[in-house]
């Protein structure tokens, strides 16, 4: 087996350059979480630093399940399944050691 020696910072760098699905779920349901009266589609594109087409597929499967619900005045928040939901990936957090 050939070790080959990369420098830590150019590691780091790389091991935050992508998000997995779980980590944007997560990201979209804690912007919502955070949030008193729920928020607009932008606001949560905003918050959770995706485009327009990310931020609609993700809102679209959230609704779908539940974790996420439409209110009259257009506004999106969290139900108390997403609540759940959230506390359950935050638990799943492993913390990296160096």
């Amino acid at each position: 087996m050939v070790w080959i020696k990369i420098p830590l910072f150019t590691w780091v760098l790389n091991a935050f350059k992508y998000r997995d699905r779980m980590t944007i779920i997560s990201d979209i349901l804690k912007t919502l979480k955070n949030s008193k009266g729920g928020k607009r589609k932008t606001q949560i594109m905003q918050s959770a630093n995706l485009n327009y087409t990310q931020m609609d597929k993700y809102l679209r499967y959230l609704l779908h399940y539940g974790f996420l619900e439409l209110k009259e005045n257009g506004k999106i928040e969290i139900t108390n399944e997403g609540a759940r939901f959230l506390l359950f990936l935050e638990a799943q957090k492993i913390p990296v050691v160096m």
